[in-house]
C-alpha cells in the first residue's frame, strides 16, 4: 500500500533528518516521492483516479490524471507533517484554522455529548491533536502502521498531546467509544471507509457503498450530536471545516435509525470532499461496483 510506503520511506530515510528540515525542503522532498508513485501509475493510483472520477463527474480523463497527482502530493504532505509534528510548538497545533468552530464551542459549553466523523482527507491527525490541546481530550481509532517501531513512535507522541488511540483490532471498540462519550470525552473516527465488510448501506456521490456502523450506533446510544469535519490543505497550512451538528435519528426501529443517521453523515462528508477533492486520500476501492466486479460495468471497464 502507498500509505505503508510513505510511512516506511520517511522512517527509513531518517525521522530525525526529516524533522530537521525546513517546511519548504521537507515538503519538496515528499512531493518528489509522490510524483514517483504517480508516474508509475500502480494499482493504488489507478484506483485513486477511479474514485476521483466519481467526485469530479465533469472532469475529463486528463483533468482526473492531474488531480490524482495533486492528490498524491496532498497525501505525501500529510505524511510529512506526521513525521514533523513532534517538533512543532503547541501554538502551531492549536492555531489550526477551523471554520465553524462555534458549533463545537456551543456544544462544549452546553455539556452536550459529541461524536466527530471525518474523511480520510487533509490532516485529520492535526485535527485530533487540536482537539486534545484545546479541549483537553480526544479519543480516536487508528490503523496500525508498519514497521511496529514507527507505530509506537506515533502512538507515544499522540499520547503526549493528550490523545487516546484505540487500535482497529481492539475488541469492543463501539462499547469503548460509547463509554468515553458518556464520560464527556471528545471522540471521533474517520468514517468514509468500511473495514468490517458488513457496514451500513449508503448512497455516496450517487453510487452505493457501505460506511462504518460505529458513529451512528454510538450517537444513538449516547444521544451525542454528530459533528462532521472536513479537513483540507491551503498553501499555508492544514485547515478544517466543522459542519452544523447532526441529530442522530432515533425511532423504535434501530436498523432504520442507523441507516438514516449514516446517510446523513455520508451526505455531509460528500459535501466536504467535493469542495476539496484532491485532499481526499482514498486510494482503495470504496464503492460496491469496484469491490464486486460482477455488480456493474464501471469496475470492469475502468480496471
Amino acid at each position: 500500500m502507498i500509505s505503508d510506503n510513505f510511512a516506511y520511506w520517511g522512517y527509513s530515510t531518517g525521522w530525525s533528518v526529516v524533522r530537521r528540515m525546513s517546511d519548504k525542503r521537507a515538503y519538496a522532498m515528499f512531493n518528489r516521492m509522490a510524483d514517483q508513485f504517480w508516474r508509475r501509475r500502480g494499482d493504488s493510483v489507478r484506483q485513486h483516479e477511479r474514485n476521483l472520477a466519481r467526485v469530479m463527474p465533469d472532469a475529463d480523463a486528463d483533468q482526473i490524471r492531474l488531480a490524482s497527482r495533486e492528490g498524491l502530493r496532498s497525501y505525501a504532505r500529510y505524511w510529512c507533517d506526521a513525521f514533523r509534528m513532534p517538533d512543532w510548538p503547541l501554538e502551531r497545533i492549536t492555531n489550526l484554522p477551523v471554520e465553524g468552530i462555534e458549533h463545537l464551542d456551543k456544544l462544549v459549553a452546553d455539556r452536550e455529548p459529541i461524536f466527530f466523523v471525518a474523511p480520510h482527507a487533509g490532516n485529520y491527525d492535526w485535527g485530533a491533536a487540536f482537539l486534545a490541546q484545546r479541549y483537553g481530550s480526544c479519543t480516536t481509532v487508528a490503523e496500525q502502521l508498519k514497521p511496529e517501531r514507527l507505530f509506537r513512535r506515533f502512538l507515544e507522541f499522540r499520547t503526549e498531546l493528550g490523545m487516546e488511540i484505540i487500535g482497529t483490532k481492539t475488541p469492543d471498540i463501539i462499547d469503548i467509544l460509547t463509554e468515553r462519550v458518556e464520560n464527556g470525552v471528545l471522540c471521533g473516527v474517520v468514517g468514509d471507509r468500511d473495514l468490517s465488510h458488513h457496514g451500513v448501506p449508503v448512497e455516496f456521490f450517487g453510487e452505493p457503498t457501505t460506511f462504518p456502523r460505529g458513529p451512528a450506533v454510538v450517537s444513538r446510544r449516547t444521544r451525542a450530536k454528530i459533528l462532521v469535519v472536513s479537513f483540507f490543505y491551503t498553501p499555508q497550512s492544514a485547515a478544517a471545516r466543522i459542519y452544523p451538528p447532526l441529530e442522530p435519528v432515533i425511532t423504535d426501529d434501530e436498523d432504520y435509525d442507523i441507516r438514516a443517521t449514516t446517510q446523513l453523515i455520508a451526505d455531509n462528508l460528500a459535501d466536504g470532499i467535493s469542495r476539496h477533492p484532491t485532499d481526499w486520500h482514498m486510494l482503495q476501492p470504496l464503492w460496491l461496483a469496484d469491490l464486486d466486479p460482477n455488480r456493474g460495468p464501471r469496475s470492469r471497464e475502468q480496471q
